[in-house]
């Protein structure tokens, strides 16, 4: 068995800004990614997909050009900006490492690995949200022709050819949000056809270039409210479709809103009107869920948000046990990049007192 003081659970921006605070604070500790490198999840996602603009993605302790701050984030930057920033600030990862399970026959947990057991007093779950696509199940859906995958498989629109075997595939996204709107629009310009299907009304953001002016002026309000208790929250929130090309395909036509699902059948999906249409793919753009199976010894999932139930970090079944990078963790920005950064100082400063500090002479920085 490896001991130490923390486990992270999870090397993507989570797990990576809370090493870098332990290792600023002497604090042992090590970091469990299943995937072969830091950020694996952001390589596996989409090609060519973007985020915010640098100044909210940053992790502590490093910087970026300042003429890049308002730019955009890519998807390929950030992957290996995550992967530079645990070999510049030399955090102790096992990568490759896939968690079992967790369990804590003594005072310490025991993190059951395909490569070993680990051993600390202290787990952080840091596995994020983009791990666990949420399956959604229809009538019919394991026994029709139609190929079926979730978003989170999409790469490019040559997904699609690989699937099918074929050039002009009828494809059939679920789902209304940021990720369909972006599945949507590739799937357009790559010579599909598309069509949505969406359990209520579409409502959309705004666009790239009305979102890039307006970005400076949404950093300095949520900066204010994040520090005002019991402000109202942000209306930029909710990840809604992008306007512009987004919004002009749907309300032209050229990409078809269908209703809610009611049964797929062999080669052919049923909707909630009685409409009946042919598709050779179903993508579902249906989100993600909290990635906790392993920890279903130590505490009872709420249905609900599906993580267990905490005080602030910790979970309130299991002392030891702490979250980062979900949903008001601490502020209404602690699902975001922007607020996992402010909140994994606070969470370093709590495990700092709970396993022990070092002495003040020996701090680095």
């Amino acid at each position: 068995m490896n001991h130490t003081s923390v486990v992270i659970i999870g090397g993507g921006p989570a797990g990576l800004a809370l090493a870098c605070e332990l290792s600023h604070r002497l604090i042992p500790f090590l970091l469990l990614e299943a995937g072969p490198a830091p950020g694996n999840t952001f390589r596996n996602m989409a090609a060519n997909t973007t985020y915010g603009p640098w100044i909210n993605n940053l992790l502590p302790r490093s910087r970026v050009p300042l003429a890049d701050l308002l730019q955009r984030t890519k998807r390929e930057e950030y992957a290996e900006y995550l992967s530079d920033y645990a070999i510049a600030n030399q955090l102790s990862i096992v990568t490759g490492a896939t968690v079992e399970k967790v369990v804590k026959p003594s005072q310490s947990f025991e993190v059951h690995t395909n490569q070993g057991v680990f051993t600390a007093p202290v787990v952080v779950n840091a596995t994020g949200y983009f791990s666990n696509p949420k399956e959604v199940k229809y009538p019919g859906c394991d026994q029709t022709c139609i190929r079926q995958i979730h978003a989170g498989q999409f790469r490019e629109a040559a997904t699609v050819r690989q699937i099918t075997g074929q050039n002009r595939a009828r494809v059939l996204i679920v789902g209304k949000r940021l990720t369909a709107g972006e599945t949507m629009q590739r799937l357009v310009n790559a010579g599909y056809e598309v069509a949505l299907s969406a359990r209520s009304k579409i409502e959309y953001g705004p666009s790239r270039m009305l979102e890039a002016c307006v970005s400076p002026f949404t950093f300095v309000m949520e900066e204010v409210l994040a520090r005002l208790p019991g402000a109202p929250l942000p209306p930029n929130l909710d990840v809604k479709m992008s306007g512009g090309m987004q919004r002009r395909l749907v309300e032209s036509g050229v990409v078809k809103v269908l209703p809610e699902i009611k049964e797929i059948r062999r080669e052919t999906v049923v909707f909630s009107d009685g409409q009946e249409q042919p598709f050779d793919l179903i993508i579902y753009a249906t989100g993600y869920q909290p990635a906790l199976a392993h920890l279903s010894t130590l505490a009872a999932m709420d249905p609900k948000t599906g993580y267990p139930p905490l005080l602030g970090f910790e979970s309130q079944q299991m002392t030891g046990l702490f979250f980062l990078g979900l949903i008001g963790l601490r502020t209404f920005r602690s699902q975001f990049l922007r607020g996992i950064r402010e909140d994994a100082g606070c969470l370093a400063e709590i495990l700092e007192q709970r396993v022990g500090a070092p002495q003040a002479s020996m701090r680095v920085g």
